[in-house]
């Protein structure tokens, strides 16, 4: 139905009186002024502690895990039952409260009461069995499991303690057990025969536990139950993986990260560096400051054992002699560490081989994530290709003949520094270095130094790894983050643990 309306001149009329009406009033009242109310803009949520680096997470499973991000998280979400202090080199308790020789061939470890792991469960000598049997059974490569190699059984006569009987006395079998691949898992929670997947939680016992994690991201918090030595000092944590050096550069201009650690090539090195040597306050504009690592960057580069070119001693030789006027490392065992002895050549003028034959082609990998490798592998691939006659491909993914590696030794000590070497032997080499090794590890004062000199001599014979270089360690704390105690893991690995901020 339609509504009527009245005419526009009565309209108008009507208009007309209102607005008087309204005046008046106006006139005969004070007027309170309105004041808009606006709505409080909610607080911003406070940025979590964060740590920045390259290279995405693949495994968060310490028996199979082998890269510097992985090693990251494995290091602070488990334990393992001892520790290498890395600045010393000392064997310590971890998980356990004491291990120690019962005989010459049975090592045993004390495991201390209300041990949990992060779901709750009750960790005994039980998960300890189940872990390294686990780790046993899957030998995964390029892991520490290589340095448990006297281990003949485990028994657990009790809830807290482990037996574990050798096959002949090592004197480095507790230092295997501070090695990633002996970490403690819940034997609940992880498969016995197969990798824990990315997308599950892992559940461990170290002084972090994982709240979420994706190939790019990794958020922590702090186990209120942890026992042992590296109680956690944050409530919460975030691991950022970033794209490359140009994004953490980024990050510590603006600052918005707490720490980024590697990450960072050669030229964005030299320029935060540049930045906080020319600062009054030795600091970057945002309050960065580079955290003294001295010697801890060792550069490797390691033959393929199924590489049919490795078996060429000629061409060995050849690589290394290329390497020499560059090289700044002395042997395989870096300088500072214990029984380091010197065994390849270093600078001068070399005169390479001749390689006869048809041209070798030949790969060279490397790591895209890893701060500076893809400049050192196209230097590296012009001094092998100035031996004439060898063509170098470099290649970031998949098996190549040669790897570039700074990835430091499980255990920082020189049975931990060989292992790559002793791990594939020559079949020339194969026999001696057997007898040496045992010896180094059965023995001690000159006679083990003397083991591990002969060792190292072999390797520079051999060329089967190449020591390139020793550096410094690239870590930036932000403004008012510190780190304290013992920061790093047995293979100098970053912890959580250490980190405090204000």
């Amino acid at each position: 139905m339609r509504v009527d309306r009245p005419p526009r001149h009565a309209r108008s009329a009507l208009a007309a009186g209102l607005l008087a009406v309204a005046v008046l009033l106006a006139a005969c009242t004070t007027q309170t002024p309105v004041v808009p109310t606006q709505t409080p803009s909610p607080s911003a949520t406070p940025r979590p502690f964060t740590i920045v680096t390259t290279g995405a997470v693949t495994s968060a499973d310490p028996a199979v895990a082998t890269g510097y991000t992985d090693s990251l998280v494995v290091t602070s979400v488990y334990q393992r039952l001892m520790v290498v202090l890395p600045d010393t080199g000392e064997l310590k308790p971890d998980l356990a409260t004491d291990c120690l020789f019962t005989s010459k061939l049975v090592y045993e470890c004390t495991l201390p009461d209300d041990l949990f792991f992060h779901n709750g469960h009750v960790l005994d000598s039980s998960d300890v069995k189940f872990s390294i049997q686990r780790a046993l059974r899957l030998d995964a490569a390029d892991t520490s499991i290589g340095l448990l190699s006297a281990l003949k059984q485990i028994e657990t006569p009790d809830a807290h303690t482990v037996e574990f009987e050798l096959s002949w006395p090592d004197n480095q079998f507790g230092y295997a057990l501070a090695g990633q691949a002996a970490s403690i898992v819940d034997e609940e929670a992880f498969d016995p025969d197969t990798p824990l997947p990315l997308e599950t939680l892992p559940a461990g016992s170290g002084p972090y536990e994982v709240q979420t994690i994706t190939d790019d991201a990794v958020t922590f918090s702090r186990f209120d139950k942890y026992l042992g030595p590296k109680t956690g000092l944050l409530d919460e944590l975030k691991l950022e993986i970033v794209a490359d050096s140009v994004a953490a550069e980024a990050v510590i201009a603006d600052g918005t990260a707490d720490v980024v650690w590697r990450s960072l090539d050669s030229a964005a090195l030299q320029r935060v560096t540049d930045e906080i040597a020319g600062s009054s306050t030795k600091s970057t504009a945002t309050g960065f400051t580079r955290y003294a690592m001295p010697g801890t960057r060792i550069t490797q580069l390691v033959w393929n054992e199924d590489s049919r070119l490795r078996k060429n001693s000629k061409l060995r030789e050849g690589v290394a002699k290329a390497l020499q006027s560059d090289r700044t490392l002395d042997s395989i065992v870096p300088v500072g560490v214990a029984d380091h002895a010197t065994s390849f050549l270093i600078g001068g003028r070399v005169k390479l081989p001749d390689l006869e034959g048809s041209r070798i082609i030949m790969t060279l990998g490397y790591s895209p994530s890893a701060p500076g490798q893809a400049d050192q592998a196209s230097i590296i691939r012009d001094r092998i290709e100035g031996l004439g006659g060898v063509s170098v491909r470099l290649v970031s993914s998949g098996t190549a003949d040669l790897s570039l590696t700074d990835f430091p030794a499980w255990v920082n000590n020189a049975t931990g520094w060989l292992q790559r070497y002793l791990e594939r032997p020559l079949s020339a080499s194969a026999d001696k270095l057997e007898l040496l090794e045992t010896r180094a590890r059965t023995t001690s004062g000159d006679s083990r130094t003397a083991a591990l000199t002969e060792i190292q001599l072999q390797a520079a014979a051999d060329a089967t790894v190449l020591p390139v270089s020793q550096g410094d360690g690239i870590l930036f704390l932000g403004k008012g983050v510190s780190l304290i105690g013992e920061a790093f893991g047995s293979g100098q690995i970053l912890g959580l643990w250490g980190f405090i901020r204000g």
